[in-house]
């Protein structure tokens, strides 16, 4: 068999031609198994293609640029011209806006059906039509966009990625959880108590054996009351100021306990805070743009504290003003709480209708003041123009279930009644407060007590007053 060396068209180095034999053979590869030299070709290949995967990736990366500006273009358009009705990626009031421009492929003109679609209805469009059967015969808003506008939204549609909800702040410098000293020095006042009954029992033992040995009469037998007794007469003295300590104890713990009957927190429940059916999350709804949150306020959902006594709690309908649209929270137990709301409100997310089966929520009261004591939302938001913090705490900030944060005693209220200024300027009620004063010689004489520390507090203008919480 002739050879013939020469460069090798596929390979770097020469190859050796075999006579009548079209396969070159690299001269490195001569002697080497089969499966070595195809070892070697499919490592050339397998090169070559991760090549050719890094040329396509930075193509597609140079051309995100542009794709990544038509998706910012498209997100705001869509937010500001389609959100009320339509979701991206799901149906809503209207259906869901990924994969429309697939779907009027081939049956009408989907620039003249969002431009204006009940013109583009009267051109009897059959696919048109069938659309707007299909969807309760709801009328689209006409928008004022260009065709290049409308590829944007359609382009941010169909390219649509669920924004990631912000994680948690983590606090620095977490605050170790409080202990209770109480069980142990239970424990350890029981360990007392068996040892000074042993003791008493060693010592009766003690005496008897005495007294025998003394050829006297053995003690008689006591119940353990009887011998308290015994004890107390021979020692008065100092039975006597046990037994005022203990009166005196127990008179101080009544009296703290008179200060918050009727009140779920108080002084003695720090934070009350019970479980409810719905956990939410009032940091999330009320909490600060800023930080990632929704910013609603108050009294969208507590709509009467500025109407009457109660701040009121929302129905079911207030949270599925948002909740038809919303219907996943920010993580897999955000979205579990949200169904509970369409099982209390009767709504079928799939069929998007309400369903006729409703289940009332049975929310725990947290709040709560004894029957005598009189408090009214109404004036404290409206005149006394307080913010829901400065009673509820940080219900924006802290709370992902509603908590009590101030002790709300008796103490608490009449304390702020007596250091809290208040807010004269542009309040029409203190206006008319400030006009009665002027117009007598005893008003003018009481304004000038009130302003002698250049303020006036609520117990000024007669917030100490029994009649006012305890008519």
């Amino acid at each position: 068999m002739t050879t013939l060396k020469q460069p090798c068209p596929s390979f770097s180095s020469p190859c050796i031609f075999a006579a009548g034999e079209m396969d070159a053979v690299p001269i490195k590869m001569l002697g080497m198994p089969l499966v070595v030299r195809i070892s070697e070709r499919f490592t050339l290949l397998r090169n070559a293609s991760l090549t050719l995967l890094f040329f396509a990736f930075s193509l597609g990366a140079l051309a995100q640029g542009t794709d990544a500006a038509q998706y910012a273009a498209g997100e705001k358009l869509f937010k500001g011209n389609c959100a009320s009705c339509h979701k991206p990626d799901k149906d809503l009031t209207g259906p869901a806006m990924a994969g429309a421009r697939a779907r009027w492929e081939g049956k009408g003109d989907i620039y003249a059906w969002v431009k204006n679609s009940s013109a583009y209805l009267k051109t009897g469009n059959p696919y048109a039509n069938e659309l707007f059967a299909k969807w309760n015969k709801s009328v689209m808003t006409a928008q004022a966009l260009n065709n290049e506008e409308i590829d944007a939204v359609l382009y941010y549609a169909d390219n649509y990625v669920p924004p990631a909800g912000p994680k948690p702040p983590i606090d620095p410098n977490p605050k170790p959880e409080a202990s209770s000293n109480w069980p142990w020095l239970v424990v350890i006042g029981l360990l007392l108590a068996v040892v000074a009954v042993s003791l008493s029992g060693v010592k009766s033992s003690l005496t008897n054996a005495v007294r025998e040995a003394e050829g006297q009469e053995p003690l008689p037998d006591m119940t353990t009351g009887q011998k308290l007794r015994q004890w107390a007469w021979n020692n008065k003295g100092f039975a006597t100021i046990i037994a005022l300590f203990v009166v005196t104890f127990i008179t101080l713990k009544l009296w703290d306990a008179a200060w918050v009957i009727g009140v779920y927190g108080g002084d003695e429940v720090e934070h009350y805070k019970p479980e409810q059916p719905i956990n939410f999350p009032h940091s999330l709804h009320a909490g600060k743009v800023e930080a990632g949150n929704l910013a609603i306020d108050c009294q969208y959902c507590h709509s009467s504290a500025a109407k009457s006594k109660h701040a009121g709690i929302p129905t079911t309908n207030v949270c599925m003003n948002c909740h038809t649209a919303v219907s996943e929270g920010r993580s897999p137990e955000g979205t579990a709480e949200i169904q509970k709301i369409y099982a209390a409100a009767g709504w079928d997310p799939a069929a998007l209708k309400y369903t006729g089966k409703i289940e009332p929520v049975k929310w725990v009261k947290v709040h709560n003041l004894p029957d005598h004591a009189y408090f009214n939302h109404s004036q404290h938001v409206n005149v006394g123009q307080l913010e829901c913090q400065e009673c509820h705490g940080p219900i924006d900030e802290k709370m992902d279930v509603a908590e009590q944060w101030a002790p709300l005693t008796m103490g608490w209220c009449i304390d702020c009644h007596n250091t809290k200024d208040v807010k004269m300027a542009g309040n029409g009620y203190y206006d008319e407060i400030m006009a009665r004063l002027e117009e007598t010689d005893m008003g003018h004489s009481e304004l000038k007590k009130y302003l002698e520390d250049d303020k006036i507090s609520v117990r000024e203008l007669g917030g100490w007053e029994c009649a006012k919480c305890h008519y």
